[in-house]
């Protein structure tokens, strides 16, 4: 695979060359380069957006037929318009492609750009052999013409390459044809040996009733264009300690939203009521410090009637008052404003653990839904979360300054003047209707983007873009996810600039009224002097309490736009963690734990339809079984519903009818987090988090810690344990984002499967779990792991047969249903059954394997 990566120039070498009709590439334009290649990696990468625009990213003004005959020659065409909802218009999030059906997409999409290099890492590692060999032809006719490079571990797919280079420890050991390298009896020659491959000449019953696709096009349509595209441990557990705690949370969370909106917020902040109180009294205090300070500098300005020594003593006492005021206030506003964040940013956090929380309980289905995109919900998490602040918090204390402020200032206005204090306040209505149009007018706004914002969506675009940047890279899409990402936040600039024109003016608006209180606090202030019904100092004294009093005023008013934003936020949160998941992993108390597990797995009668597909059945009435300590191998066609079997034993999902039952108990009664316990399963696409290899293997059992000498043990099980130690910092090498070793698929794949080892599971589910290692590795892992499934009932779903071959029993799957089942021997004595198909297609003896006088040193 690096090769692949030096030819594509992603890395340039520290010592030679790498040459393109005899020019070093790094002297190339290397957008041109990759231009003139394409590329399909081991790992399929698809965008959340159609199939067809996935299929056209391999070249943009590609018309609608020829995406169809790209569709074709990768062997996915009638997949797509028979048995997908909206034909080539499906949108892939959500779709439940198979990993071979979304190599067959990514196949399209290499064929379709029509490169003059064409560069193929593992691309059939994740089809059946029928659908191997069929996309085999295809390629094969897509290569004429063109430079091929292939990289695989199934070595039927290089057989017939002109060349064929055999490395080791990254240097050439052998190179030629199939049949040279068959003569000098090498490394390949052994590799071929153990994977069994047949000469097509020496197969006497070739099946020719290839499943071909036909070019019906009845229900594609015409495709849309959808160019703005639809849009550790420990920590967590110190926070949200034990399950009691996420039980009363959400009893909690349930009579919360029985209360009135603003109750229900304060409900979750009332660990901190403490501050929220201590808080409250000291912004009601400072508020009505306004108006004090106002009434003291009204009769500062009496001071200037009075004569000298009176005048003198009076300024003395009112410098003292001031003082003293000011301390107060200063004090206050510390308290309250310490009071309010340290309460905000409680509920914040807390807000944050609860929502992930929820969103960890969560069922697959819910991820389906398209506004329930990985990207938007974590904008979601961080946004909405702490945009709660802006109902508590500072929010209150302001309201409660401008409550003190108003309270204070008209107990002061009316003792002063009360004709004019009436007077000033026929204003205020005017203020308060300005703020109240304000806040209505931004609210709605934003309930109109209440799914998705284009915050969210320019977020969801550049972590795609950025966690597949090699795709990205390859198909020289860099410029299509920046217009992407410039058109969504040129949206959000747009309504961010129409909501800023209504607070400019609602601002300017509250602002002039002020100008206007002036005007009829002298004119009629005046008129009360000359008819003596008030002092001069009197009209003074009224005109700077209303003044600051509606200055305070404003101030809060200002806050309105921030109250609705996080109005808006607050209920996204509360409805987040108000769902209850249907399938709940963490409910403890709820279905019964099995106080012995024997491991037999029965499918009764099982079909499903996955929510977002509700027009396709996936399963059909199926039924078999799992023996107690026995091998079941789950064989067929892409999309045939192997890895949904996987999805209902793990309960990612329930079946709509029928039963998947343990030891005779439906999985539905049982509960959720102990039956996951004691499952380990490998995935056809390998996970590893952001931490050390260490901790990636330790993580296969977060209740106890393990020593160095378990994760060792389990690593050599898994024939990784020398290659790692052979890393600079052995087993603390980071993976991940933040690694700076890459790491292949095949030892990502073996680092799983040391996961799951450790793991020491009860029941075994394998989904394509060594569809990236080679023969040899692939033969000492299972035998490694033969030899330690004595007591475990294992379920391995595969498209290399030989994975299977040694499995007690072998399920064929056609269509959602069981079409065969038997041992290796009983299926292939039926010439004309699916199994014996498929092997043919594989081109693998029907005879019993043997294999133990065949040395296995990794090829």
């Amino acid at each position: 695979s690096t090769i692949i990566h030096l030819v594509q120039r992603f890395y340039d070498p520290e010592e030679g060359q790498v040459l393109l009709d005899n020019n070093d590439i790094r002297h190339l334009n290397v957008t041109w380069l990759r231009s003139n290649m394409s590329v399909v990696s081991q790992e399929p990468v698809l965008f959340n957006d159609t199939i067809a625009e996935n299929i056209r990213f391999g070249h943009e003004t590609a018309s609608d037929e020829e995406i169809k005959a790209a569709a074709q020659i990768a062997n996915i065409h009638n997949f797509i318009i028979k048995e997908l909802p909206n034909g080539y218009n499906t949108l892939v999030q959500g779709s439940h492609l198979a990993g071979g059906q979304k190599q067959r997409i990514a196949i399209a999409r290499a064929v379709l750009s029509n490169p003059k290099i064409l560069l193929l890492d593992e691309a059939t590692s994740a089809l059946d052999a029928k659908n191997e060999s069929e996309v085999q032809i295809g390629l094969e006719r897509a290569s004429q013409g063109r430079t091929t490079i292939v990289v695989a571990h199934r070595l039927t797919t290089i057989r017939k390459a002109h060349h064929i280079i055999g490395l080791n420890a990254g240097q050439i050991d052998e190179q030629g044809t199939h049949e040279e390298l068959m003569r000098l009896n090498g490394r390949y020659a052994q590799a071929v040996k153990l994977q069994r491959i047949m000469d097509p000449h020496d197969e006497n019953d070739e099946d020719e009733d290839n499943d071909c696709e036909n070019g019906n096009n009845h229900a594609s349509g015409n495709f849309q264009r959808h160019n703005s595209r639809r849009s550790i441990r420990s920590e967590t557990s110190s926070v949200i300690s034990n399950n009691s705690t996420k039980q009363v949370m959400v009893r909690t969370l349930k009579n919360i939203c029985r209360k009135p909106f603003f109750l229900r917020i304060l409900a979750l902040n009332s660990p901190e009521w403490f501050s929220i109180l201590l808080g409250s009294i000291t912004s009601l205090i400072y508020g009505a410090v306004t108006p004090a300070y106002a009434l003291i500098l009204a009769l500062v300005f009496g001071l200037f009637s009075q004569d000298a020594e009176t005048a003198e003593r009076n300024a003395r006492n009112y410098s003292i008052i001031v003082f003293f005021v000011g301390l107060a206030g200063g004090l206050c506003q510390f308290i309250s404003s310490y009071a309010f964040t340290r309460s905000g940013e409680a509920l914040t956090v807390r807000m944050r653990v609860m929502s992930f929380a929820t969103l960890l309980r969560q069922e697959m289905s819910w991820y389906d839904e398209e506004e329930n995109q990985q990207n938007i919900l974590v904008t979601r998490l961080s946004k909405d979360a702490a945009a709660l602040k802006g109902m508590t918090g500072v929010t209150i204390g302001a309201f409660l300054n401008a409550v003190g402020t108003l309270v204070a200032g008209l107990a002061i206005s009316f003792v002063a003047g009360w004709k004019l204090t009436l007077v000033l306040l026929c204003f205020t209505p005017l203020i308060v209707i300005t703020g109240y149009m304000l806040g209505q007018k931004l609210s709605k706004a934003g309930q109109k983007k209440a799914f998705s914002t284009h915050a969210e969506l320019g977020s969801m675009y550049a972590t795609e873009s950025l966690k597949n940047i090699r795709t990205v890279t390859s198909l020289g899409l860099q410029d299509h996810f920046i217009r992407l990402y410039k058109q969504a936040y040129n949206k959000e600039f747009r309504l961010s600039l129409w909501q800023s024109q209504r607070i400019v003016v609602g601002n300017a608006l509250a602002n002039t009224l002020m100008f206007f209180i002036q005007l009829a606090a002298f004119g009629y202030g005046a008129r009360l002097v000359i008819d003596r019904e008030m002092t001069y100092i009197g009209v003074f004294q009224v005109f700077a309490v209303i003044t600051y009093a509606t200055i305070a005023f404003g101030r809060s008013a200002s806050m309105v736009p921030n109250y609705s934003r996080a109005k808006e936020a607050s209920i996204r949160i509360m409805n987040l963690n108000a769902r209850q998941s249907r399938i709940d992993p963490d409910n403890e108390n709820e279905g019964e734990i099995l106080e012995r597990v024997r491991g037999v797995l029965e499918f009764r009668d099982v079909s499903l339809k996955y929510p977002s597909r509700k027009e396709s059945r996936v399963l059909r009435h199926l039924s078999f079984t799992c023996n107690k300590g026995e091998a079941t191998g789950i064989v067929g066609p892409s999309g045939s519903g192997k890895s949904t079997c996987i999805a209902l034993l793990e309960r990612f999902y329930d079946p709509q009818r029928g039963k998947v039952l343990l030891d005779g108990h439906d999985l539905r009664t049982i509960n959720v987090k102990w039956l996951r316990s004691i499952i380990g399963l490998v995935q056809q696409e390998p996970v590893l988090f952001n931490i050390s290899i260490r901790d990636n293997i330790a993580y296969g059992d977060t209740t106890r810690e393990f020593t160095d000498a378990e994760i060792y043990e389990a690593a050599r099980q898994a024939d990784i344990h020398d290659t790692i130690i052979g890393l600079a910092e052995g087993y603390d090498t980071m993976c991940g984002s933040s690694s700076q070793v890459q790491l292949a698929g095949g030892q990502k794949q073996r680092i799983a499967i040391a996961r799951l080892l450790i793991r020491n599971p009860k029941i075994v589910l394998f989904d394509e779990a060594t569809s990236a290692l080679n023969a040899a590795v692939e033969e000492r892992i299972m035998r490694t792991f033969n030899r330690t499934r004595a007591d475990r009932t294992c379920v391995m779903v595969a498209h290399r047969l030989s994975t299977i071959r040694d499995c007690e029993k072998i399920v064929v799957l056609v269509r959602g249903r069981v079409d065969e089942e038997g041992t290796d021997e009983q299926l292939a004595t039926n010439p004309h059954g699916t199994y014996s198909q498929l092997l043919r297609a594989a081109g693998l003896y029907t005879t019993t394997r043997n294999t133990d006088d065949i040395e296995t040193e990794s090829f």
